[in-house]
């Protein structure tokens, strides 16, 4: 079966933005694999950064536990996440170590530069990933990956570029039956409720979650669904690897 990587940047953004595709992908017997850029380790006004970290990563394992996926960190820090040799060393190790066959990461536009230096990380490192030549300068290094991944970005947080414009995806995934799968996910980070409410003025992050899903399927004739996009530049893979395998849950904007 396929390998499918999730890479995003904090713990709970994969939950948020493709919990229920995945879900999906899970029930048809792909291998999945979960990673971040950073262990959440500035998300709290009230524990010290070692400390939300310590707590960020045990839901993060936790939630993926609960998809059947394997978890990876990539170790970098929040707010320092840069397209930097460093850094892209590093994603492209955890890329190595799962050898994925398709790669779902950020939009490359999004509400935050975090989300937008992963997806700009991941897609080069997908680029990358099969490479004999470029080495990790890790000791011992994961040997390069069999091919350049299939590579997907998701819907940026809310479906909207900075300027709050709609980005439409060019196609959508319904979860309607993967919704309650969804939550069950995303509540794995219960840390996030009081970050969300302090910082970001957000309450009930799982209720807004399934609002945007709803306004999704809204856009499609689906209760709820996701959005994504194909990354179909010049030598990247152009199968259509998820509409293939989720044909009976694929629709477009009408």
């Amino acid at each position: 079966m396929p390998r499918l990587l999730a890479y995003m940047c904090h713990p709970d953004d994969v939950e948020m933005l493709i919990g229920g595709t995945l879900h999906a992908l899970k029930s048809l017997g792909w291998d999945l694999g979960v990673a971040t850029m950073t262990a959440g380790d500035r998300g709290s006004a009230n524990h010290t950064r070692e400390e939300i970290s310590r707590i960020r990563l045990k839901e993060a394992k936790a939630a993926a536990d609960f998809l059947g996926a394997s978890y990876f960190c990539t170790g970098l820090k929040d707010m320092e996440v840069f397209a930097i040799v460093e850094n892209f060393r590093k994603t492209v190790e955890v890329m190595r170590s799962f050898d994925p066959d398709v790669v779902i990461t950020h939009s490359p536009i999004d509400y935050m530069v975090d989300h937008e230096e992963t997806s700009r990380l991941v897609r080069d490192a997908a680029f990358t990933n099969a490479m004999p030549l470029f080495s990790t300068l890790e000791f011992p290094a994961v040997s390069p990956g069999r091919g350049t991944p299939v590579l997907y970005y998701a819907d940026p947080i809310e479906g909207l570029d900075p300027m709050g414009n709609r980005i439409f995806p060019q196609f959508y995934v319904d979860i309607t039956d993967q919704m309650e799968n969804k939550r069950t996910m995303l509540s794995c980070h219960a840390s996030q409720r009081e970050w969300l409410r302090s910082h970001h003025s957000v309450d009930e992050y799982i209720d807004q979650m399934t609002a945007w899903g709803a306004r999704y399927g809204g856009e499609c004739g689906f209760q709820y669904a996701e959005g994504f996009r194909q990354h179909l530049g010049h030598g990247y893979p152009h199968d259509p690897a998820l509409q293939t395998a989720l044909k009976a849950r694929i629709a477009f904007r009408k």
